[in-house]
């Protein structure tokens, strides 16, 4: 039987999801349902440009810089 994952903290769901990564209902849990509705977006890049822009934010994150 599987656990309420509605109800489970959420500290409780990663560790869940980090040993079943295979449990597509506990992800979608905790990936889409817990999502930050305040989380900066990146459009899908439809062209050169969009792609280089979505390379190099990815990059300052990475190194630690603010982000334009």
């Amino acid at each position: 039987m599987k656990p309420d994952f509605k109800a489970m903290p959420l500290a409780e769901l990663r560790d869940y999801v980090k040993e079943r990564r295979n449990d597509d209902e506990a992800t979608y849990e905790l990936f889409v349902n817990r999502r930050d509705p305040n989380a900066k977006k990146y459009p899908a890049p439809l062209d050169e440009a969009g792609i280089k822009t979505m390379e190099e934010a990815f990059r300052r994150k990475i190194q630690g810089k603010p982000e334009l």
